[in-house]
């Protein structure tokens, strides 16, 4: 079973955070965030999870592909006869993902959520990786220097 907390990064950061995502996955990959200094920085640099958006967003690109789809308040649970299942729990800033059975399982996921944004990052927890879900365009970012000037 593969574990993820996968995060909405404001647009107004992605120049801030591109290059920067180890020391993000620092703050924003610990089991607990400890006290208001880890919590306000999550709250700086991270939209609110739009859990409606995301739900619907994952309803279209998924529900060919899933046989049960078991939806509670903020709570997601897909199924797949042959790969497995997504077991997700919805939380203000952060949506925690549970992935049980095959790695495709993992892809449909992250090509479900980066339809409704470009601006998700997911943190692993077991192999302390992470990576946004959809690369991000050069042309997205205000300029390139920004991407080169994060010393």
């Amino acid at each position: 079973m593969r574990t993820y907390k996968i995060f909405h990064i404001k647009k107004a950061y992605q120049p801030f955070v591109l290059g920067r995502e180890k020391k993000l996955q620092e703050i924003l990959g610990k089991d607990n965030l400890q006290g208001n200094q880890d919590h306000n920085e999550m709250t700086y640099v991270c939209e609110k999870i739009d859990e409606d958006l995301i739900k619907q967003s994952l309803e279209r690109k998924l529900s060919r592909l899933f046989s049960h789809n078991e939806q509670d308040l903020h709570k997601l649970l897909l199924e797949h006869p042959l790969k497995g299942t997504i077991d997700m729990k919805f939380e203000p800033y952060c949506v925690h993902v549970r992935c049980k059975g095959s790695h495709m399982l993992d892809l449909d996921l992250f090509a479900g959520l980066s339809e409704s944004s470009d601006c998700f990052m997911a943190f692993q927890q077991e192999e302390a990786s992470f990576g946004w879900l959809k690369p991000i365009k050069i042309g997205s970012i205000h300029s390139f220097t920004e991407i080169l000037d994060f010393a």
